[in-house]
């Protein structure tokens, strides 16, 4: 549970609302009075002056006297000096990587960290979606001062809570899991930032069963250098991928049936991984590596992807040359098709772009089943 005192709400609500930069004393926000505390909080006048008084003591915040345009007078508001400011900075960093869990209108619990849940309510806000509508009123401002006020032991309760996914194809046919959202700055899929414990999924709504072949471009990059990405197919979908060595592949606990070539930027001997950075063939679990090659081309640069998936067998191509061929018995009992990647104590940005699934000829009805993302 995140549990923080009056004084601790009152730096931090400071912080996010101008207490600690304020330029000019002609728009001094209501905020930074007493009253706009009480507002805010919700508690007593006495409570605030007590713990304003608290940290004033500390130093850790002045009072200074303005005249206040929209009533005619001079009002008291209540500023972060340099060491209040510090303090704020050092609590909200350290809120930052605490987790939550977001309780849906469906009823899912999905775990997130605040610093996630602020960004996504943000991004959300800014494109005119409605996600951070709460069971009594619209949530007006996502700050970390009012996510922690609408917190009920660890959960936030939401209506809903929607990743923008820019363009509405996107909407249409992929499924946006977890960390994954649509950049509409550069028109392609973030499966992961370069944050540690992320996982990212993006799923084609339509199901595969027959042979195909898949092509995309991808980038990974821009972190410490883990963990990976998974392209996934006739795979079972209704799981929360796991972040770290899971590579998203998996849950937290066990396996899920279906298929995925990987491309492993981080060996982890504790998933089975040979000692270098590979590309393979996985099933079930990523610890279950049906074939691998070593290959270093799963980091830093755009690379272009071709999977070709047979009847019996799985061909892989990066950059338009052959790296990985297997050959036996291919289950088709799910229908899953997406691509996947995680974080853990390494990062990366995990980007995807340009993907394309087509059936193969033969293969029952024929044509693309995935636009562009």
């Amino acid at each position: 549970m995140i549990r923080l005192r009056l004084p601790e709400r009152i730096l931090l609500h400071l912080l996010e609302s101008g207490g600690a930069d304020l330029e000019s004393s002609k728009d001094v926000p209501f905020p930074l009075t007493q009253a706009g505390m009480v507002s805010t909080f919700g508690c007593s006048l006495e409570r605030v002056s007590t713990s304003l008084n608290e940290l004033m003591e500390a130093g850790l915040v002045v009072k200074r006297r303005f005249y206040w345009r929209e009533t005619g007078r001079f009002r008291n508001f209540y500023l972060l000096t340099q060491e209040g400011k510090n303090r704020a900075q050092e609590l909200l960093d350290e809120l930052m990587n605490r987790k939550v869990k977001i309780l849906t209108s469906e009823g899912l619990l999905k775990e997130v960290t605040l610093e996630d849940l602020v960004e996504h309510l943000r991004r959300s806000k800014a494109v005119r979606q409605t996600a951070c509508e709460l069971k009594e009123k619209k949530y007006p401002d996502p700050t970390y001062t009012n996510i922690l006020l609408h917190l009920t032991g660890d959960t936030f309760d939401v209506r809903s809570f929607l990743t923008p996914r820019g363009v509405e194809i996107n909407r249409k046919m992929w499924d946006f899991v977890r960390d994954a959202y649509f950049d509409s700055t550069h028109n392609y899929v973030v499966l992961t930032r370069n944050r540690h414990w992320q996982a990212g999924i993006i799923w084609l709504r339509e199901g595969v069963k027959s042979p195909f072949t898949a092509e995309f471009r991808f980038k990974a990059g821009g972190g410490s250098g883990g963990d990976g990405l998974v392209f996934m197919f006739y795979k079972r979908k209704d799981y929360w991928p796991a972040d770290g060595g899971n590579l998203g592949f998996v849950p937290g606990v066990g396996q899920m049936p279906g298929y995925g070539v990987e491309f492993d930027s981080q060996p982890n001997p504790d998933y089975n991984d040979p000692p270098f950075p590979h590309i393979a063939l996985i099933k079930d679990t990523p610890m279950n590596h049906l074939a691998y090659v070593e290959d270093r081309r799963v980091g830093d640069f755009w690379r272009n992807v071709r999977i070709a998936v047979g009847e019996s067998s799985v061909r892989v191509e990066v950059d338009g040359k052959k790296v990985l061929f297997w050959e036996g018995e291919i289950s088709r009992a799910h229908s899953g098709i997406g691509i996947s990647a995680s974080t853990g104590g390494m990062t990366n940005w995990h980007i995807v772009d340009d993907v394309k699934i087509t059936r193969q000829p033969g293969a029952g009805r024929r044509g693309g089943l995935s636009p562009k993302i």
